[in-house]
């Protein structure tokens, strides 16, 4: 989730307390738009993510809806209605997994506490995992043997639902994961790439990574990244060492190297983007404009909401 200091304490004035492996196009797949148009005026895309076929599932942060496009279409079905339907008012992180849809519920008037839902890929619920007080779900990743992690921007922690629990429990808490000041957002985006778990956070620029062994946690490790990001918010990973970073207004690709990394910009070229998930042969990047829901005066947002196809 991207914001700047005026948009963190309007955020925390207005809410209490409180981001994939390349799918290569085939030579029959249909023309793919280069920008998708979201409906409604409160939209706000925060994250997205796709389905095996192509199919991209994008979520609301101002609204709580999530919708979908098939290859080839320009009109979104709605998956999940927002507005309180299914207990959803907000969302951040979006995910698809074994033909579920996973999805970080956030409550802005904080009656209740953030959630991780899963659904069907049509809409129907399956479970809710409510998280700690205090704790803020922006992203989720699995591991490939089907452990889930939340990165919780507020406690500085990484969350994990293992294979059959029935609540998520603490993998990870670190002060070097901590935000650093209280009430800012500092972990983000998270992936799995290879044999590890990478975070960033939005409010230090930090990229780490943390060995996973079936599950059994490793070291934790800050990669030095040059240049430094910037903000980074949502994140996917390219292959094992390759990350796709939202940062500083770009969609950036990461080449990890042992403990150090080297950042490439691909495209600034994007409206306030927050999310970036690699699809039919391309990436494609939700244009958020956060920065416009919380500014101080409020702005309009620039109408449609959409989603960017980018080549890479």
């Amino acid at each position: 989730m991207r914001t700047t200091s005026l948009f963190i304490s309007t955020l925390l004035a207005i809410v209490p307390t409180a981001a994939c492996t390349d799918d290569p196009a085939t030579p029959d797949a249909p023309a793919q738009p280069d920008v998708l148009a979201l409906p409604g005026v409160a939209f706000y895309p925060e994250s997205l993510h796709a389905a095996a076929d192509g199919t991209l599932y994008v979520g609301s942060l101002g609204t709580g809806s999530v919708v979908a496009f098939a290859p080839g279409a320009t009109t979104p079905t709605t998956i999940l209605a927002g507005g309180g339907a299914d207990g959803v008012t907000g969302v951040t992180g979006v995910l698809v997994h074994d033909q579920a849809l996973w999805v970080c519920s956030v409550d802005t008037s904080f009656m209740r506490p953030t959630e991780v839902k899963s659904f069907t890929l049509t809409g129907t619920p399956i479970a809710t995992f409510p998280l700690a007080a205090g704790q803020f779900c922006n992203d989720l990743t699995f591991d490939p043997a089907g452990a889930l992690y939340a990165a919780d921007s507020f406690g500085g922690t990484i969350q994990r639902l293992a294979p059959g629990a029935q609540a998520f429990s603490t993998w990870l808490s670190d002060p070097s994961l901590q935000p650093a000041s209280a009430g800012q957002f500092g972990l983000d985006g998270i992936a799995w790439a290879g044999d590890a778990i990478f975070v960033n956070k939005l409010d230090t620029g930090g990229l780490y990574r943390i060995a996973n062994h079936g599950g059994e946690r490793g070291a934790l490790t800050q990669i030095a990244v040059s240049p430094p990001l910037v903000s980074p918010d949502g994140m996917r990973a390219l292959d094992a060492n390759t990350l796709l970073v939202i940062e500083g207004g770009h969609l950036t690709r990461v080449e990890i190297d042992g403990e150090h990394a080297t950042a490439t910009p691909i495209s600034d070229a994007l409206d306030m983007p927050t999310s970036v998930v690699v699809a039919r042969g391309a990436a494609w990047v939700t244009e958020g404009q956060l920065g416009r829901l919380f500014a101080q005066p409020s702005q309009a947002p620039v109408l449609p909401f959409s989603v960017r196809r980018v080549d890479l």
